[in-house]
């Protein structure tokens, strides 16, 4: 399943790798011309444009651009900022590169249309796999087929979530009532008990699950899925665990659960608030 997204990742960033390399070419090509200059040799700047792609290409792998689901709602401008950096460096680069080690002649107009290009070619991309990734779920093309465990509010604001999102790789198939009290659950089918789970495993070709209640059970969900080869998935509130403000944290080598307590109540400061919690989180790697 998580191999076919990874697939289509792989063919973007070959893709856009290319279409970066390119820019570089077109920009040459727009500034000096169709002909190779003698004075502003195209050789050089091909070999060096090759070597500035991997650096652009690299940053975006290294900020996590290619994340498997890709970003959705206002998240997805994250990715744009991100390709806005790795132009800003990656021409940055070359113009380094041919001011200060090769010596040579450079216009700073072939900086501008290759940031241009190359920005403009990483934004088309973005929009063509996010179609293709929104029409894979839409379609159920290579998505989990995912089964609940629980009938209570926390399942049903993980499927309202999953069916929220355009891209996530998840088709949320029904749910079971460990209790068999048979309540209903709203976004969803609750489909039986859990003494039918392995019986509606194998007829709805289960591919996840996603434990939201009967804490006493996990054991034998987490040896089902082993199995059967399942993804496994639990909502940190079945351990009883507050949600909200919640890092994975590693501690000398161990991992840990960590709370960190924000105050976003403030409208007036809450903007300010979230972006700096990013960039402690993003730069510094701390709460």
């Amino acid at each position: 399943m998580l191999k076919k997204w990874i697939f289509w990742r792989l063919v973007q960033i070959v893709l856009d790798f290319f279409w970066i390399y390119g820019s570089f070419l077109m920009a040459y090509f727009f500034q000096v011309g169709f002909l190779n200059s003698t004075d502003f040799s195209l050789t050089a700047f091909a070999l060096v444009s090759f070597l500035i792609t991997f650096l652009w290409s690299g940053l975006l792998f290294l900020t996590k651009y290619y994340r498997i689901p890709v970003r959705s709602g206002k998240r997805a401008f994250y990715d744009i900022g991100l390709i806005i950096l790795g132009g800003f460096v990656a021409t940055g680069a070359m113009i380094v590169f041919y001011l200060f080690a090769k010596e040579a002649l450079f216009s700073r107009m072939i900086s501008v249309y290759a940031f241009s290009f190359g920005v403009l070619g990483l934004c088309f991309s973005q929009i063509i796999f996010r179609k293709i990734f929104a029409w894979q779920k839409k379609n159920e093309k290579n998505v989990y087929r995912t089964l609940i465990v629980g009938v209570n509010r926390t399942a049903e604001r993980i499927i309202a979530a999953i069916e929220k999102n355009p891209y996530a790789p998840y088709k949320i198939i029904g749910a079971i009532d460990p209790y068999g009290l048979e309540k209903k659950i709203k976004g969803s089918t609750v489909l039986g008990k859990l003494n039918k789970l392995e019986t509606l495993c194998d007829r709805e070709e289960i591919t996840a699950i996603i434990q939201c209640d009967a804490f006493e059970h996990t054991l034998n969900l987490i040896s089902l899925c082993e199995e059967k080869n399942i993804q496994f998935q639990f909502d940190p509130a079945l351990r009883g665990i507050y949600e909200k403000n919640l890092r994975i944290r590693e501690i000398s080598g161990q991992t840990m659960i960590s709370f960190v307590k924000r105050d976003f109540k403030d409208s007036k400061k809450a903007f300010w608030y979230r972006w700096g919690d990013k960039m402690l989180r993003q730069v510094f790697d701390i709460d």
